[in-house]
């Protein structure tokens, strides 16, 4: 990812200074994706103690004895965390698809003129070499899309992985409400020493939960923060972009082009539902605790 995208790019960007239209092109096709991707991956590395230990407990809460209706609450959050990490990745690979078909499709009617100077490589960068020339061309093509793919992966699976963590956060602060409204009202039932071992049991439980949801915070906080950030900037750029591409009169829109962009705005505005979804449903499972 830096050697053939976000190195080559950012140097590339200098060269354009000075052209609004040159310089979101750079940053939307595929520097902020891919250095976005780059951020997670370091991140995710960094704290992989962390991750290790969350998932530990995620196992151990599928395996410890639960009611069916407990186990129904997890198996929901988890088909819902499972439907937004396939949605994530369908939806992300289509854009990915439909960039590539748009670069075929120009280098074909290039090959067709004889025009090497038309060829267009994956993503515009510079390169220290003639990427215009056989097999030059080719090896930077597929260097480039390998690099745009893995960042793909990047992208949204780790956005998709630490939605599914929340998430089951979430299942397992329902349960244990639901555990608490049930001890209350079985209060007059119960002796005094099983309520208070049971009580106890909840309350360790609770400050489990309370020390997952800070691990998360405490871990990912920095990198959440600049994913929305550079979800934000994205959407801000490729409206300004179609924008800008609607007003120019000589200047008509492919069908490939149209279906990129429209998919492009609905991947980054299926990001941000991610956090904001997941954010919620965690802010209300915990107020309702």
């Amino acid at each position: 990812m830096l050697t053939f995208i976000i190195i080559p790019q950012t140097i590339s960007l200098t060269t354009v200074w000075g052209n609004l239209d040159l310089i979101i092109e750079n940053l939307l096709t595929a520097n902020i994706p891919v250095a976005t991707a780059l951020m997670k991956l370091l991140v995710v590395w960094y704290n992989g103690k962390v991750l290790k230990v969350l998932f530990i407990h995620v196992i151990e809460d599928w395996m410890n004895p639960k009611s069916e209706r407990e186990r129904e609450v997890m198996l929901r959050n988890a088909k819902i965390a499972r439907i937004l990490c396939i949605s994530c990745f369908c939806i992300i690979q289509t854009a990915l698809t439909a960039y590539i078909t748009i670069s075929i499709i120009v280098n074909s009617q290039s090959a067709k003129t004889r025009s090497n100077d038309m060829q267009q490589i994956f993503c515009q960068a510079y390169y220290p070499y003639d990427a215009g020339k056989s097999p030059n061309f080719e090896l930077t093509y597929l260097g480039q899309y390998i690099a745009t793919l893995y960042a793909s992966f990047s992208y949204s699976g780790i956005d998709t992985f630490l939605a599914m963590l929340i998430l089951h956060l979430c299942a397992q602060l329902k349960n244990l409400c639901f555990a608490l409204k049930h001890l209350v009202s079985e209060v007059e039932r119960k002796e005094k020493m099983t309520f208070r071992g049971e009580l106890a049991i909840i309350v360790n439980k609770h400050e489990c939960l309370i020390r997952f949801a800070a691990s998360i915070e405490k871990s990912f906080n920095i990198m959440l923060l600049v994913q929305m950030l550079a979800c934000s900037v994205q959407f801000c750029f490729q409206g300004y972009q179609i924008i800008s591409i609607l007003k120019r009169e000589h200047e008509q829109l492919s069908l490939p082009q149209l279906v990129f962009l429209i998919i492009l705005l609905i991947s980054i505005g299926l990001q941000l539902f991610v956090y904001c979804y997941v954010g919620q449903n965690l802010i209300t499972e915990s107020t309702k605790l």
